[in-house]
């Protein structure tokens, strides 16, 4: 392939390389609560050392920051860049962002900079670097690529990053199996912190946050609603990614191989779930009839798509994620859920400070807008011209 070509070709390590940004800032920052401005005496650009070190902490600055270090260096590569530029231009801005934020911990009343953290980041990104490097003079990376070329249209990056996150999303138990995406109570809730005391709250919000829990679960708690609803949000949250995959996919044969990857990614995701949050015996405890009746049918509805056209697959996707933000704002909420959780060691690790949460409740709106950007895009521009080719084996 010509280096021309090249930048029609939509790396999915960019995309991969914000999302490991996102995700050391969020951890190095966590809570991002109780900022102050630290006083001359307690702030110094010379990172200070301290006297004694955790060894899991040790071990936890050197992994959170390998993965930046391999994707970053990835993308570089994959861009044309020789190794000899892609190691500086991984190793600096990495290093960089994690002084930075070191520095920031300053302003954090729990968090403590150190020089240790520092130079243990650092290293991490590095032996990072040393995989991708490793990795693409095996010539691993442009097999992918042409695997990647033969199997999925070439704006599929961004496809290809929600897909492999979707799972990482069900590790936070949502209200419903499989059902991302319920934001809106979680956003009326912050609505009311930061209304409290104004006029806004009281024309706009209730005066007790437990009622909006109520209102949700009206929906719900009628018996001949529960089931059914139960059911179409478990097969629209299957059904989901299925469309997504089949719209960045070129023909059946990958379609095939990701419906099963999906499949077994979900129901894997929910067992691990469930058993890190609240104890092995209970890894099957959100396997019930109605659950098992939408994981068939989303599943088989997903198969159907095979052989169907990715403009078909797009814009079925478009309805099916609707349907399913829909359906999980009509899911009972435990307003003492989330803080149950909270008290869990276990779940704590496998939320990474909440990030999984999040992942869960806003995969569906970015898969959303990636679909619409693909049907009023290049992807429909093509469908109207008759110039997309028909799925073959």
């Amino acid at each position: 392939m010509s280096r021309s070509t090249l930048p029609e070709h939509r790396s999915a390590a960019w995309p991969l390389t914000w999302v490991a940004v996102a995700l050391v800032v969020y951890a190095t920052l966590h809570p991002l609560t109780g900022w102050q401005w630290p006083d001359a005496h307690g702030f110094a650009w010379l990172l200070p050392k301290h006297r004694h070190e955790v060894a899991n902490d040790l071990v936890g600055n050197i992994l959170g920051y390998l993965p930046l270090g391999l994707v970053l260096c990835l993308a570089h590569l994959r861009s044309g860049r020789a190794a000899l530029w892609a190691v500086p231009l991984t190793l600096l801005p990495v290093s960089a962002l994690s002084y930075v934020l070191e520095l920031a911990q300053f302003t954090l009343p729990n968090r403590v900079p150190s020089v240790t953290d520092w130079m243990l980041n650092t290293l991490g990104a590095a032996w990072g670097t040393l995989a991708a490097v490793t990795v693409h003079a095996l010539g691993l990376v442009d097999g992918w690529h042409r695997l990647r070329e033969r199997w999925f249209i070439p704006q599929a990056g961004l496809g290809l990053v929600l897909l492999w996150l979707w799972p990482l999303g069900l590790l936070f138990p949502p209200p419903l199996p499989l059902g991302e995406g319920q934001l809106w109570p979680h956003l009326r809730l912050a609505l009311i912190d930061w209304m409290s005391g104004t006029p806004w709250q009281a024309w706009l919000l209730p005066d007790d946050p437990l009622s909006l829990w109520a209102e949700v679960d009206r929906f719900g708690g009628e018996e001949g609603w529960a089931a059914p609803i139960e059911s179409l949000t478990v097969a629209t949250g299957m059904l989901a990614p299925l469309c997504l995959a089949c719209a960045v996919a070129r023909s059946p044969r990958p379609r095939l191989v990701m419906w099963t990857g999906l499949v077994l990614a979900g129901i894997g995701a929910s067992v691990l779930s469930a058993a890190l949050n609240f104890g092995p015996p209970h890894a099957l405890s959100w396997v019930t009839v109605p659950t098992s009746v939408g994981l068939l049918v989303g599943a088989a509805a997903g198969m159907l798509l095979v052989q169907r056209s990715r403009m078909t697959c797009a814009v079925l996707g478009v309805l099916v994620l609707l349907a399913l933000i829909v359906l999980i704002h009509l899911a009972p909420l435990d307003p003492y859920y989330a803080q149950t959780l909270q008290a869990w060691e276990q779940g704590r690790f496998i939320r990474f400070h909440g990030l999984s949460r999040w992942f869960g409740i806003l995969w569906p709106y970015v898969a959303l807008g990636w679909l619409l950007a693909r049907i009023f895009g290049r992807e429909g521009h093509e469908s109207r011209s008759g110039r997309q080719p028909p799925p073959t084996l």
